[in-house]
């Protein structure tokens, strides 16, 4: 099977395990704490409501939210399960996929869906179906070596915004620990000071009412020391200080990413997208406007005329990319070839993603080649830029 090993004391661990999670949560929910952390053992967040995978056997959260709902009916109607073990927790995100009352969110290694579970459930774009549509978020890394700016950086653009909106009635963490530092399976390096921050965070959610599982982690001193740094913090601790809050290029760019497809879902998102806006509005890409005006301008000053590029099913973008003329001066031919699309510098708006013309700045680069220098590999180099 995948990753699964029973032993006699498998079915008593994993029904503890689940038993657990009931527990924790039941406890938060009748005030008997104010919140909990529950350290069970087999995790959860990988198995699927009919199978076993990834060392778990019964989804822990998942069923502890169910009877949440159950047991307390309205009192516990929305549940967000925030999930920050570096594996995507494939299993919750199938139970919850279409339900509008709880909100799954999970940061993750994804590797271009080969890291584990593989493939493409856990990119950006499986944000929920039906009812439950935006209400499955889904944050990928692209590389391990994450750290705690990018974790803190997407909890401030991302989760807490979305996780706000929400407005959950308890919050629920399958809090693995193989994100943290000196996990060489999850190769990342959040420190327990970045877990206790990002749990200081989700205990103002809900009025507190804040459930700890524990999930994965394959170095016992990581998990000791981050489990240790979340308890603190649950007890009223102040989490340590960070020693930077700089997230990575590529943290950055898979929050605008995510972003990007989310604000779709959520009005306190910004910027909106507005690709779908501008083409419903018939907008012209300014791409294809700069290099028609460049055309014009090539032909009036040296003759240069657009090479015809024989496809049918090429992009209108790749007009006016290649242009040819007579060079009369040494009888000559020049070819030019629009090697670089242009690049648009510029400080967009905020709440509607639009570019000012004052506030944009524009870089072109092109360069000529001499057809009689490269004759033999003309045909070569044409298909090539084409």
């Amino acid at each position: 099977m995948d990753s699964v090993y029973l032993s006699v004391n498998t079915p008593g661990a994993a029904l503890l395990a689940a038993g657990g999670a009931i527990e924790a949560s039941r406890a938060v929910m009748n005030g008997q704490v104010k919140n909990s952390i529950a350290v069970i053992r087999p995790p959860g967040h990988h198995a699927e409501h009919d199978y076993p995978m990834g060392f778990c056997f019964f989804n822990n959260v998942p069923v502890a939210a169910r009877a949440m709902q159950r047991q307390f009916g309205v009192a516990a109607r929305k549940i967000l399960i925030l999930d920050w073990d570096v594996h995507h927790g494939n299993g919750v995100q199938n139970i919850f996929y279409d339900d509008p009352n709880v909100l799954y969110i999970s940061l993750h290694v994804s590797e271009g869906g080969r890291f584990y579970p593989s493939g493409d459930g856990k990119d950006l774009y499986h944000c929920g179906e039906g009812a439950g549509l935006g209400k499955n978020v889904n944050i990928p890394w692209k590389t391990r070596g994450m750290r705690d700016g990018d974790y803190l950086y997407a909890f401030q653009k991302v989760v807490m915004p979305i996780a706000q909106d929400f407005d959950p009635d308890l919050v629920m963490v399958c809090a693995g620990f193989d994100a943290a530092e000196g996990d060489m399976i999850g190769g990342c390096h959040v420190s327990p000071a970045g877990y206790a921050h990002m749990t200081h965070m989700l205990m103002s959610l809900a009025g507190g009412k804040l459930v700890v599982c524990m999930e994965g982690g394959y170095n016992l001193r990581a998990i000791s020391v981050s489990a240790l740094a979340v308890t603190r913090t649950l007890m009223g601790e102040p989490p340590e200080r960070l020693g930077s809050f700089k997230p990575s290029r590529g943290g950055v760019e898979v929050v605008a990413d995510v972003l990007c497809q989310q604000s779709n879902f959520w009005p306190c998102l910004l910027p909106k997208d507005p690709s779908q806006r501008l083409v419903s509005q018939k907008a012209v890409r300014i791409h294809d406007m700069m290099r028609e005006a460049q055309a014009i301008q090539l032909f009036k000053s040296h003759q240069m005329t657009s090479l015809f590029i024989a496809r049918t099913e090429i992009s209108k973008s790749f007009e006016n990319q290649v242009l040819a003329t007579q060079n009369y001066a040494s009888t000559r031919p020049l070819l030019l070839i629009i090697h670089d699309p242009p690049k648009l510098t510029a400080v967009p708006d905020n709440y509607t993603s639009n570019f000012d013309s004052h506030n944009a700045w524009l870089v072109s680069h092109s360069f000529i080649i001499d057809i009689t220098m490269i004759r033999s590999s003309l045909t070569y180099n044409y298909r090539l830029m084409v």
